[in-house]
Formats: C-alpha cells, structure tokens, sequence
C-alpha cells in the first residue's frame, strides 16, 4: 500500500467522531465545549473555524499568539518557531511543525496584531515564504497558509469569545480529503492549546503586545 493509503487508515482510525450537519459548502460540528464550522473552498483543501470561550482577557490571549518564539513550547507539534523581524504590529515567523504520520513541513507567515472597535483583538497572517531559509531536504515548504484570530471581549472584559479561522494545505502527497479529516481535529487541538497557555500563570501577567504606531 501507498504510504499516504497508510495515513489515510491511521487519520480515520485516531481522529474523534464527529457529526456534520450537511448545507451546501459548509459543515458544522462540536468537539468538546467547541463549534467547529468547514467551509469548502473550490480548488483547495477545506476552511476550518473554531469559536470558543478562553478565560482570560483578549489582551492576555493576543499576548500568547505574539509569543512566537515560545510556539515550540505552546503549540502542538511545533519544532521551531523563530520571529525572524518585527515592524510595529507586524510580526514574520519561522516555524517548522512535526505532524504525527508525515514529514515535517515548515513555512514562513506575516502576522499582522490589530484592534477593532469595540476591544477587539486580531491577528490575521499571510504567506510570507521569501522570508524563510533555503528548503531543506525531507522537510515540505506549506505554500497555502492563512487565517486569523478574533477575540472578542465578553463578562466585562474578564474573558474572551475567540474565533480561530484556519485555511492551510501542508502539501507534499497527501490527498485533499485527508487533510480536511486530519485539519478537523488539528485546529480545535491549536485552540485548546492556546486556551491552555493563556489561562496558565506563565502569561498571568501579560500585557497587550499592539505597538503604538
């Protein structure tokens, strides 16, 4: 069998049931205390957004997702998360991801933190792979990586409802249906984690990352 056949069997045999109900381009679910919503996407692999409740400030949980040196130590599967430059609230990352059942896959993205009306935190990222190193060998360059994070301030700014918008093909030879299986199950574990990191007392103290521009 096909090594990708062989992850295909191990993605459906490790990955949670979930109950879709079915409208055109679009599918929605719960995993845990989380809605999960895909969106199909013509020509590419699936959009995944996630809502949940992180209790913490929105200044707290920006804080964690502008900490992209401690992604390696924050997010699952991370092997290397290096800020290679900073303009105001622009931020470029490095990072090189070790995903269970394939190869390492590693990209550079610009991150852009923002506030809206109302206390609204944001931060949305494009490729920015002329940013990376050289490719290196048995490691996949994403080309396709983009989302957001949108955290909204509710119980009086105590806490946050957050929004986590992902649309990412880690490439090489896996079909587009597994990585809209394996994609429905990373996203809320990304969520979790972040929820995890801003609720600890590493960030217990942290302050907005916005610069003042």
């Amino acid at each position: 069998m096909k090594r990708h056949v062989l992850l295909a069997i191990a993605l459906l045999l490790i990955a949670p049931s979930t109950s879709f109900a079915m409208r055109p381009g679009e599918r929605k679910a719960k995993h845990d205390d989380l809605s999960v919503e895909v969106r199909e996407i013509p020509g590419s692999v699936a959009e995944v957004r996630v809502r949940g409740r992180i209790d913490a400030p929105p200044e707290r949980v920006l804080a964690v997702l502008a900490d992209v040196d401690a992604y390696k130590e924050t997010m699952p599967h991370t092997d290397v998360s290096q800020m290679v430059k900073r303009e105001g609230n622009h931020i470029w990352l490095y990072s090189v991801v070790d995903p269970p059942l394939a190869s390492k896959r590693d990209y550079c993205v610009e991150i852009t933190l923002s506030e809206e009306p109302g206390g609204v935190l944001k931060t949305d990222w494009i490729p920015a792979n002329d940013m990376a190193p050289p490719e290196k060998k048995g490691v996949v360059r994403v080309q396709v990586n983009d989302g957001s994070w949108t955290i909204r301030p509710v119980d009086g700014g105590k806490a946050s409802d957050v929004v986590y918008r992902l649309h990412v093909d880690p490439g090489g030879d896996l079909p587009k249906w597994i990585v809209d299986k394996a994609n429905r199950t990373s996203v809320p574990d990304a969520f979790k984690a972040v929820r995890k990191a801003a609720t600890s007392k590493r960030y217990a103290n942290a302050t907005s990352p916005l610069a003042q521009e």
